[in-house]
């Protein structure tokens, strides 16, 4: 196995000369995680805005609950796990 380095990251070639891992600086790995977390933060708020408007902007028919209702839930959640 040989090591290449492209910028801030190094690929392991194995004997058949394709590469089989990556290694990469934390600070690389954590913006690549963030960057990862955005789109999927995104794509729930586009799902959310779907659900919404297909519900016409009613909130209880898109199947949101109100935040005091919410509470209440992870309250009695947080209950049964103790």
């Amino acid at each position: 196995m040989a090591m290449t380095e492209t910028g801030n990251v190094q690929y392991v070639i194995g004997a058949d000369g394709k590469p089989t891992a990556v290694l990469l600086s934390i600070a690389e790995w954590e913006r690549i995680v963030e960057a990862l977390e955005d789109a999927e933060d995104l794509a729930i708020v586009q799902q959310a805005l779907t659900e919404l408007d297909a519900a016409d902007g009613d909130l209880e028919r898109a199947g949101y609950i109100s935040w005091a209702q919410a509470r209440k839930e992870l309250e009695r959640m947080s209950a049964i796990e103790e």
